[in-house]
């Protein structure tokens, strides 16, 4: 392990610099990691200048999530990793404190609340995987077990299921039930049809706006995808949804990003079964307004979902690893470290199954 290593690091918004920075020896709860490959959010742009109200950690630090790569050397105390083994590094910390509400971070991006708790864990764990080594909470780090074989490249795809997949595990998904998912064509709704399909979902209501992108899904995935093209109508959307169910749904799973209306998420609600759930991690900026009488006449549940389980990473894959889950549906566009800015462009004009990565 060289004593220097490259780096993209954010000294201000808008000043990002690829330089040489001091190689660190792991703390005794932390790992030391080459990275393979790195995820670039489509939002990295915004990110970078500012445009978002995000918590960032204290400048400058390495921006990036979440990332495939291989253990260097583990600090002292940690025992379910070691020198060699290949991980997926996940960016969702939360703090090792008998709390029912532990402060919470996501390494490389933002602290979810800002009390001093979650600032202090943010300040120790900063740096993100933009760069060629990285220094990460042990918490954080799974091994890929029988994945040594898969490039990179194809691995980094657990990066863009692993929040859908939270939310369909929150869901209760069973196989052979039938689940709506909204924002089919969205870069994490495309995800949760994906892995809906691996999951053994009988039927996958794929619900978007557009026709030609609802049958790429059904084209790449099989028959059990159905695709429901949605207009904003309430009362025509929920006959539609529900022809696409065959009658109602067991489960839905909401991922619609940045949404001005809710009006979609209630037409996937009415079409759910009695006792039906709806699992929402998508970010609309309007309320949803739910009706008392409908959700107590028909038993309905809706959870929010952030981010996914300790054990998810090492769930999904194992579905991957045992070929239930091909991750060479996924379209990734790589770039080399040293041309993030590049990576950072084409991240911006991601659709459905793409996943842009940098390759240090």
């Amino acid at each position: 392990m060289t004593s220097t290593h490259k780096a993209w690091r954010l000294h201000a918004h808008n000043d990002l610099r690829f330089e040489d920075v001091a190689t660190p020896s792991p703390a005794p709860d932390g790992v030391v990691v080459r990275v393979e490959a790195g995820m670039v959010l489509s939002y990295t742009n915004k990110l970078l200048s500012g445009a978002l109200p995000y918590s960032l950690p204290p400048m400058p630090f390495v921006p990036g999530t979440n990332a495939i790569a291989r253990v260097v050397v583990a600090g002292e105390n940690v025992t379910h990793v070691r020198s060699g083994d290949r991980v997926f590094l996940s960016p969702h910390l939360r703090g090792d404190v008998p709390d029912r509400d532990p402060p919470q971070i996501l390494i490389g991006l933002t602290a979810t609340v800002t009390t001093p708790e979650a600032l202090a864990l943010q300040a120790r764990w900063r740096d993100g995987v933009f760069a060629e080594i990285a220094h990460w909470p042990a918490a954080c780090v799974t091994p890929l077990a029988n994945l040594d074989d898969r490039p990179a490249t194809e691995l980094i795809g657990l990066a863009k299921l692993i929040i859908p997949f939270g939310g369909l595990q929150r869901s209760g998904l069973r196989g052979g039930q039938t689940i709506i998912v909204n924002g089919a064509t969205g870069y994490f709704g495309s995800g949760g049809v994906m892995l809906a399909v691996a999951m053994g979902a009988g039927r996958v209501v794929a619900v978007g706006r557009k026709q030609a992108a609802l049958e790429q899904l059904r084209d790449a995935f099989g028959p059990r995808v159905i695709p429901a093209v949605v207009t904003g109508d309430a009362s025509t959307d929920l006959q539609t949804i529900r022809r696409a169910a065959g009658g109602s749904a067991d489960v839905a799973l909401d991922l619609l990003g940045a949404a001005k209306s809710t009006s979609t998420t209630l037409s996937c609600l009415r079409a759910l079964k009695r006792g039906g759930r709806m699992v929402l991690m998508g970010s609309a900026e309007v309320p949803l307004e739910l009706s008392f009488r409908e959700m107590l006449a028909n038993d309905w549940e809706v959870v929010g979902q952030f981010m996914y389980d300790r054990t998810a990473p090492g769930q999904l894959a194992g579905l991957a690893a045992e070929r239930l889950l091909d991750l060479r549906k996924i379209n990734v566009a790589s770039f080399t470290l040293a041309d993030f800015r590049r990576a950072v462009d084409a991240a911006a004009m991601m659709q459905s199954l793409d996943l842009t990565a940098v390759v240090p």
